[in-house]
């Protein structure tokens, strides 16, 4: 039921789709442009709120990363709001302020059935400096890598393989949130950040997208290898971490990235 949420919005407008039609068949230019300029701005409105809602479902809320500055549920409500007034102004002949309710009823009944996002999202800790402000940005691309690796976990048919993706996400997790409580941490961790990290989320983008057309136990028995690294690696990382040791992970890493790069 949730993979329609949205879709309504497509329907609702149709009327003023036959109506600009009607118009131009008679004749009337200015039917044919308010209904039809009403029906495109409600369909733009329907698609950025269905991509909005389908992208929140597909994805787990960040933490670090900034949300979009003009988020697609946001527009799409603004949108719809715009186009029930022009449509009430225009087309159906109200008045200005008659028209401008209109389009205040219909932007809070947006907002009640499908939420308005908030513009910005608080850091975890203080950007007050520009150690501060690395930090943030590095966390926030890590995160965005975490997340693709999970959105490709849920196209893997594989129960196993989509099991082992999914707790490698939460141990990616659970290391950024390490880091962000101590971002002194982030220096020792920068290689298994910006190297291994996104080998293992574009390995795992390109399983996900190639193992349906490929029917290959020999693929699928390296990857499940690869994957059985990834965790014990993380756990190895988490550890160190906590123990604050300075040893890093430059012999793990590179023996996994030539792994990476057989498959």
């Amino acid at each position: 039921m949730s993979r329609l949420k949205g879709a309504l919005l497509f329907l609702l407008p149709l009327p003023l789709l036959f109506g600009a039609l009607i118009g131009l068949g008679a004749g009337r230019l200015d039917a044919f442009l308010g209904d039809g300029a009403g029906f495109v701005l409600f369909m733009v409105a329907a698609s950025l709120t269905r991509r909005g809602i389908l992208s929140a479902q597909s994805r787990q809320t960040p933490r670090f990363a900034r949300l979009e500055r003009f988020p697609l549920k946001t527009i799409g409500g603004l949108l719809t709001g715009f186009a029930t007034g022009l449509t009430a102004f225009v087309a159906v002949g109200h008045g200005l302020a008659l028209s401008l309710t209109f389009a205040a009823l219909a932007l809070l009944g947006f907002h009640l059935v499908y939420g308005l996002e908030p513009l910005g999202r608080p850091r975890p800790f203080d950007l007050g400096d520009e150690r501060a402000r690395k930090v943030a940005d590095a966390l926030a691309e890590a995160e965005r890598k975490l997340i693709e690796l999970e959105r490709a976990a849920t196209t893997i048919a594989n129960p196993e393989l989509k099991l082992r993706l999914q707790r490698i996400g939460r141990q990616g997790r659970v290391i950024l949130n390490q880091i962000a409580d101590r971002p002194t941490d982030l220096f020792r961790a920068r290689k298994f950040l910006n190297v291994y990290l996104e080998g293992v989320q574009q390995v795992a983008d390109g399983y996900a997208r190639t193992h349906r057309l490929a029917d290959s136990r020999e693929l699928e028995q390296n990857f499940r290898t690869v994957l059985a690294t990834v965790e014990e690696v993380f756990d190895e990382q988490h550890r160190r971490l906590l123990k604050t040791d300075l040893m890093d992970l430059d012999v793990q890493i590179e023996v996994l990235k030539k792994q990476l790069t057989q498959l």
